[in-house]
Formats: C-alpha cells, sequence, structure tokens
C-alpha cells in the first residue's frame, strides 16, 4: 500500500502544472540561503513573500535585499543584471533593452525591475560619461515618479544623488540624499548623511562638511552596512584635512581606512587609494608612493571597475609617471585613459593639457 501511494505521489507530481511550483527567490544579505516563495506586497521599506511550504508569510527588509530572481523573468535579464554588477554597462544595457522587449504585459513586477535596473546602468555609466548625467537623472526621477512604494525606492534615491551631484544639481541631490536620511535602517540613513555632507563640500563649505563627516565617525556602528558608511565618512574627513592642508592627518586617517575596509568595499578602497595619491603628491616629494597609491586602482580589477576613479587614478599616472623617469609609462596610463573612457572628465583635461 505505501509503495503504491508512493508511486502515485509521484507521478501526480511529474504531472503537475509547473506553475504550481514555480517561485520568486531573493536572496538576502548575511543570510545562508536565500527565501524562496510568491511576493505577495511591497512597499519602499519591505517585501513580503508568501511561501507555501508551511503555508507562512517572510518579510525582508528592502536594505537587506541583495537580488530578486522574480519566477519566469526573462533570461536577458539575469544577464542583464550580472553585467551592472561586473561593470559591464554597454552589454548590460543590451541584455536589459532585450528583457524589456520579452518581458509579457502582466509580469509587473518584472518591468519594474527591468526599469530600475536600466537606470541604475545609465547612472553607473554616467560615472565614466557625465554627458550621461541628464538622462540618468531623467530615469531615475521617471522611476522614483511612478514607483513610490517599490523595494528599489531608497536604491534609486541613493543613484539620483550621485548623479545629480555629478551633474552639479545640488538640489536634487540634496533632496534625495535628504530623503535617505528618513528611511529606517541607520546604514541608510547615514548614507544619506554623508552625501549631504558632500553637498556642503561641493558648495566650498568645507568647515560645514567636516562636521557633519566628524559626527559619523562619532557615531556608534555595528553592521557591516553601517561600518560602511563610517568609513565613507572617514574619507570626508581626510578630504576635508586635505583640502585645509593638514596633509599628515589626511594620509593618517585614509591609512586607516584602507586598513578597515573589507575587500567588499571596492567603492570605499578605490576613493581611499586615489585620495592617498592626492596626498602624497600634495607633499611634493613622495611621488613614488603616490604612484604606488594610484596603481592599485588601476590593476586590481575589482577596483578598476569604479570607472570615474579608475579614470583618474589613470590621469594621475600619466602625470606622474615622468617624475620618476619613465615617461613612456605615463603614455601608456594616457593612452588607456583616451581608449577606456573618452568622455570622462579626465580625458578632456588631459587632451587640454591640464
Amino acid at each position: 500500500m505505501t509503495r503504491t501511494w508512493l508511486t502515485t505521489a509521484a507521478v501526480a507530481l511529474m504531472l503537475w502544472p509547473a506553475t504550481a511550483f514555480s517561485i520568486d527567490t531573493v536572496t538576502r544579505r548575511g543570510a545562508e540561503r536565500p527565501v524562496g516563495g510568491a511576493v505577495k506586497s511591497m512597499t519602499k521599506t519591505e517585501l513580503v513573500v508568501f511561501q507555501k511550504v508551511g503555508n507562512k508569510e517572510e518579510t525582508i527588509p528592502a536594505n537587506e535585499i541583495v537580488l530578486v530572481d522574480w519566477d519566469a523573468e526573462p533570461a536577458e535579464f539575469g544577464l542583464g543584471r550580472g553585467h551592472v554588477d561586473a561593470g559591464n554597462y554597454t552589454q548590460a544595457m543590451e541584455q536589459l533593452s532585450l528583457a524589456a522587449k520579452a518581458v509579457k504585459g502582466n509580469q509587473e513586477n518584472i518591468k519594474t525591475d527591468i526599469e530600475f535596473f536600466i537606470a541604475k546602468a545609465t547612472a553607473r555609466m554616467a560615472l565614466a560619461d557625465p554627458t550621461l548625467a541628464a538622462d540618468a537623472v531623467a530615469k531615475l526621477k521617471g522611476f522614483l515618479a511612478a514607483h513610490r512604494e517599490n523595494f528599489r525606492f531608497y536604491e534609486a534615491q541613493a543613484l539620483l544623488a550621485e548623479v545629480a551631484l555629478l551633474a552639479k544639481d545640488t538640489a536634487t541631490s540634496d533632496s534625495a540624499f535628504n530623503s535617505l536620511t528618513q528611511c529606517p535602517w541607520l546604514d541608510t540613513q547615514l548614507a544619506g548623511k554623508n552625501g549631504l555632507a558632500r553637498v556642503l563640500l561641493a558648495s566650498n563649505n568645507v568647515a560645514g562638511a567636516k562636521a557633519a563627516f566628524d559626527e559619523i565617525v562619532a557615531t556608534e556602528v555595528k553592521s557591516p552596512a553601517e561600518v560602511a558608511s563610517r568609513l565613507q565618512a572617514m574619507l570626508g574627513q581626510a578630504r576635508c584635512l586635505q583640502l585645509d592642508g593638514k596633509l599628515p592627518e589626511a594620509i593618517t586617517t585614509l591609512d586607516q581606512v584602507i586598513e578597515q575596509a573589507s575587500t567588499q568595499e571596492t567603492r570605499i578602497l578605490a576613493e581611499a587609494y586615489v585620495r592617498q595619491g592626492d596626498c602624497l603628491v600634495a607633499t611634493g616629494k613622495n611621488f613614488q608612493d603616490a604612484i604606488l597609491a594610484y596603481l592599485h586602482v588601476d590593476v586590481i580589477p575589482v577596483l578598476a571597475q569604479q570607472n570615474d576613479l579608475h579614470a583618474e587614478a589613470l590621469y594621475q599616472l600619466s602625470k606622474l609617471w615622468g617624475t620618476v623617469g619613465k615617461a613612456s609609462r605615463g603614455a601608456e596610463a594616457s593612452a588607456k585613459l583616451e581608449q577606456l573612457y573618452p568622455k570622462s572628465d579626465w580625458a578632456k583635461k588631459l587632451a587640454s593639457g591640464g
């Protein structure tokens, strides 16, 4: 009897419609395994996933969501997301455009997520090509206006703040950073405060920015994301110290950032090495050490994915190699800058002889 029952059940499972087992899969930061089920509802702060097994719901805070693999999403969408994460933005846009055409009319969650990733890829491309900043701002503003209760809301605000600051639209950047300070999570609140301090710095209010960065650094932090926000503030402190001519203090702070940052914090590390190079150059005597600092961003692939900082490092290397008798290496850096980032501000500065 038992064997007959098992055979019948196995046949039933094979014949059961595939949709009965279709699931969305949510990868959660720090979790051992993803959460599988059907996304039942969402707000700007969370996703609610219904799991048929156990007939239960799981609420996932938006700031803990690393990835959502949607049931029946076009294969091109997964490829596009992967290219965005790898910094291959041209390929990402090609795949995301194909995904937008392939998605079905009733797959609203997938359509919205594709829209977000197209805006995200455009924003990332703008770091290397500032002429795309206005387009990125428009895409992100459109996304936020149409999807105010989407779980990507705060991530989109953070991207909008960055590209608006790049476009020197301080009003939009200030507003977007301020929205981050209103969310429920400390790490995102600190990211918003960091951004507001950077807006002050962009407005040449060095004293105001330094005070804001100091306040963030003094905040008690626990989670890796909170620690990362604190390290970002230390980068801001170092920049303010550099602008005030306090180079030894700035270099010490940058050394601490490099020592404390995890290998996953590639943006923080790339910026720390570039700023370290800047400070060493400013001393007027540590050119060899400055070259080594900039080289980190050129030769380490995950750091070179930070396109704007990579372009900056290449520009500085093109100028510095000659100081240590290696002009040919400087020419190589110049050629690489012009090849990889021809529309960047750094390539334009190089072309103008700046």
